[in-house]
């Protein structure tokens, strides 16, 4: 393994042991690319932070041979025991009085309400709302488990609250349901903690995730779901270094699939970035799916995958809870092809449907902003046109289609393994064994990183191999590139082991890739161009008139037009009407626009603007758009 490619190798980047000085700093003020501490394995964060708590014992069904007697309580009163006492098993207590009718006083009772749980601290968010509790408890396992508990969970008596708190595996006497929200509901901790409802960035210095907080704040992550959490880590940093890291080195298809995964914490420092989405376009059994796998192990494990077979607002849900990290979708042929076309607008646009509550209100919308990773066996296009629909250009621009055929498979480099399965297969098991570790050391590192990304961004931008011919492909050179930095800091910040420069090669190489398949252009303009020659090709004979014999159209569909010959070449005089049935969806002027652009309009009124012409008929004069499509040879088409 090399840190630079041989000299005979083409390199659009060009000067591959200089480029980086024009983004990076000199080496002397850069920092050490060691690489860092690694953990055990387990989450850290919160649990470090919050106040120590009595070690738990290990739950048993049977008390030790020798039990502490407590304190007398003052009653009534909740009292929580992390161990066997006198009283019975570990947990939360009510102590209270009962009877005393007459002459008859009343007597106490202790009543076990559920296993351990404290009350460490109330939260809220920065705006004075979404009010909760920060409870620390035992699980079955012997475990102290954190989970920040809404407030509004106790509302209709609790069901909801009781119900994660089972999951999350507390125990609940289902005979005293009602102690335990009243002990909830008249808990006032001294603590203040502030809530975050969402994931990702919260100022600068400050990265929230489920079970851990990066940075310095007292602040934790506040969800209705705790155990809807994938952010999980297995095995350790340098495994999943050297196992998987090092198996993408000379494979383009798979560094870009993993700097993808750094790229989400990016977005955030970098202005007007909402998310970036990338397609990877290739046959059954490629290894698309190993890139993903690849790409998730950053953040999370095989778990982190998920489907497109699910509906918007269920994609919604999870781009939210995966703000500013990465969204992984495998194999697009499963979504719905009427609705995917605007599942990728909303997943690029970052803001969710605005829905009514039940008081009629307006509720907050979700807001997200993440790098996506898809793959499939068709493109965004081919697969929206199956279900009647054409692909804008917005829709493009926000899931890039990549191809991703290459010497074997998705990979050019096997490592030693006999073909591309077996890397594949290698691959696959070290992100099931190593994952979770990489992408918050990556947010660690930044944290501590002074430079403006949006300045590294222009300066990469800079680099011959992103120029872009139109503003489409200036937009995509954008995801491109960020994709590259994010890969590129990550080796530098010692979690990749990657020679430098191979992240930006990757990106550079599957940018020409995807400005090659895109063809020249505006996207819409050869949409517009393709359904025109494909409407004429299939109903040249049926729905067009001859302008001179005016012999009539047999077809029940309606006259689209007249033909004519001018010097021996076939000219089609549309309609507006029949413009618009050729091309659905777009209106005549941008259909007029797109066939002018391309030179198709061979015949039009001067002045300017005027891209149709009034033609006699025996219908009398009527105002026609006279297309001639190009020879095959001619370079002045769509493209």
């Amino acid at each position: 393994m090399t840190e630079t490619a041989p000299e005979t190798n083409p390199d659009p980047l060009q000067n591959r042991g200089d480029r980086w000085d024009t983004w990076y700093k000199p080496a002397s003020m850069r920092p050490e690319p060691v690489p860092p501490a690694i953990s055990g394995g387990g989450t850290g964060g919160t649990d470090e932070t919050a106040p120590e708590l009595p070690e738990p014992v290990a739950p048993t069904e049977a008390p030790p041979p020798e039990t502490p007697e407590p304190p007398e309580p003052k009653r009534p009163s909740f009292a929580v025991y992390n161990d066997w006492t006198a009283l019975g098993r570990p947990g939360l207590y009510y102590h209270g009085m009962r009877g005393g009718k007459g002459d008859k006083p009343p007597e106490p009772f202790d009543l076990w309400v559920c296993s351990p749980i404290h009350v460490e601290a109330i939260t809220a968010s920065p705006q004075g709302d979404s009010f909760g509790r920060l409870l620390r408890f035992v699980n079955p396992d012997g475990q102290w488990r954190e989970w920040a508990m809404p407030m509004r969970l106790l509302n209709a008596g609790g069901d909801e609250m009781r119900a994660e708190l089972l999951d999350l595996g507390v125990r609940i006497n289902p005979e005293a349901r009602a102690r335990l929200n009243a002990w909830l509901m008249q808990s006032s901790p001294r603590r203040r903690v502030t809530a975050a409802t969402r994931t990702g960035w919260h100022g600068p210095e400050l990265f929230i995730m489920p079970r851990q907080t990066i940075g310095e704040g007292d602040v934790i992550y506040q969800s209705e779901h705790p155990a809807a959490d994938q952010f999980t880590a297995g095995g350790n940093l340098s495994g999943w270094r050297e196992e998987l890291a090092g198996l993408a080195v000379g494979n383009p298809v798979l560094v870009f699939a993993v700097s993808v995964g750094f790229a989400g914490p990016l977005f955030e420092r970098v202005a007007s970035h909402t998310g970036h989405g990338f397609h990877l376009v290739g046959d059954s059994s490629s290894g698309k799916t190993t890139g993903l796998h690849a790409a998730a192990s950053v953040w999370g494990g095989p778990e982190f995958v998920r489907t497109w077979r699910a509906t918007g607002n269920g994609l919604e849900g999870i781009a939210a809870a995966l703000n500013d990290t990465l969204l992984c979708l495998d194999e697009i042929s499963e979504a719905d092809n009427r609705e995917i076309g605007g599942t990728v607008y909303a997943l690029g646009n970052g803001v969710g449907k605005t829905r009514a509550a039940r008081t009629g209100a307006a509720r907050h919308a979700y807001r997200w902003r993440v790098a996506m990773l898809s793959t499939g066996e068709r493109t965004l296009a081919a697969h929206m046109a199956e279900g009647g629909h054409r692909q804008k250009a917005g829709q493009s621009v926000r899931l890039l289609d990549i191809p991703a055929s290459r010497a074997h498979g998705v990979f050019d480099e096997l490592h030693g393994h006999e073909g591309g399965r077996s890397l594949a297969d290698a691959i696959k098991r070290a992100a099931g064994r190593h994952y979770g570790h990489a992408g918050p050391e990556f947010v660690r590192r930044l944290i501590d990183d002074p430079r403006d990304m949006g300045g590294e961004l222009e300066r990469a931008l800079a680099l011959p191999c992103f120029a872009g011919r139109d503003g489409l492909e200036g937009r995509a050179a954008k995801g491109f590139a960020l994709a590259g930095i994010a890969g590129e800091l990550a080796t530098e910040y010692g979690v990749t082991g990657w020679p430098e420069g191979e992240a930006m090669q990757a990106a550079a190489d599957l940018f020409a890739a995807w400005a090659s398949a895109k063809g020249e252009g505006v996207t819409e303009d050869r949409q517009v161009c393709d359904a025109v020659a494909a409407f004429i090709d299939a109903h040249a004979d049926t729905r067009f008139t001859d302008l001179e014999t005016e012999a009539k159209v047999t077809t029940h569909a309606g006259r689209a037009g007249w033909w004519r010959e001018t010097h021996g070449v076939r000219e089609y005089l549309f309609t507006s009407t029949g413009l618009r049935a050729a091309c659905p969806g777009f209106d005549t002027t941008r259909i007029a626009q797109a066939l002018d652009a391309a030179g198709w309009l061979s015949d039009k009124e001067s002045g300017h603007g005027k891209r149709s012409k009034q033609v006699r008929t025996s219908e009398g004069k009527k105002r026609l758009y006279v297309v001639r499509l190009p020879d095959e040879g001619d370079d002045h088409g769509a493209g």
